[in-house]
């Protein structure tokens, strides 16, 4: 069964790093403090037992879980951003944990008086009974896309503590700048070429901004005979 404290823990953590992302920089990452979420994940990649880990000179981070059946299965991968937008500031974030829903307003700041209420945001009505995670109103969460990542990271932690889950190679990758429009251009994606060049198929899951990699239907069935 997933930890769900330990999983919890990893996304505060990963939240309450300032990674807002910079449109009028020319660098990449186009903000320094970018950089220090991008070296913990590189660093958490290597210590819940992913492989052939890196983090290149424009802070993309890359590790691979390798197949752990005899025989031959195309690879997939996983792809979040780690930056979080412009638009907005992500520093000092105060995550509130709102056990248990009940429906009704959120005081997310009482003293500067910000409330989350169903009568604005109706979807709210959608989660009643579930947990939710929020800012004190003065902030973005930063869960665009560090529950991603963290899903992502989760995952991979499972199934190397499980491998009596058989599956091929994964491979993840982390990037910067994507809510700028960047997070594409320097990712090097000969690095997810695990058996030969793949015409990968980019699939988006409903929940967030993760992206799947994975090659095409045929090509799966046709690698499976």
């Amino acid at each position: 069964m997933l930890d769900r404290k330990k999983i919890l823990d990893r996304f505060l953590t990963y939240v309450k790093i300032d990674t807002e992302s910079d449109p009028n920089s020319q660098t990449t990452p186009s903000t320094e403090k970018q950089w220090t979420l991008a070296k913990r994940l590189a660093k958490e990649l290597e210590t819940i037992g992913l492989k052939d880990v890196s983090i290149d000179e424009n802070a993309y981070v890359m590790g691979t879980l390798p197949s752990n059946v005899d025989h031959n299965v195309p690879a997939i991968g996983f792809i979040s951003h780690f930056d979080t937008s412009p638009d907005f500031t992500a520093k000092n974030v105060s995550p509130q944990i709102v056990e248990n829903y009940d429906g009704k307003d959120i005081i997310l700041n009482k003293e500067k008086n910000i409330i989350l209420s169903p009568n604005y945001f109706e979807d709210l009505l959608q989660y009643k009974g579930q947990t939710l995670i929020t800012t004190d109103g003065t902030t973005l969460l930063g869960a665009d896309d560090k529950a991603g990542v963290c899903e992502i990271v989760s995952a991979m932690e499972y199934l190397v503590q499980h491998p009596e889950i058989k599956h091929g190679p994964i491979k993840v990758g982390f990037t910067p700048d994507e809510e700028i429009g960047r997070g594409a251009h320097k990712f090097d994606v000969k690095n997810l070429e695990l058996n030969g060049p793949t015409p990968w198929t980019e699939v988006k899951l409903e929940s967030s901004n993760t992206r799947i990699l994975m090659p095409p239907v045929q090509k799966l069935q046709s690698m499976e005979k």
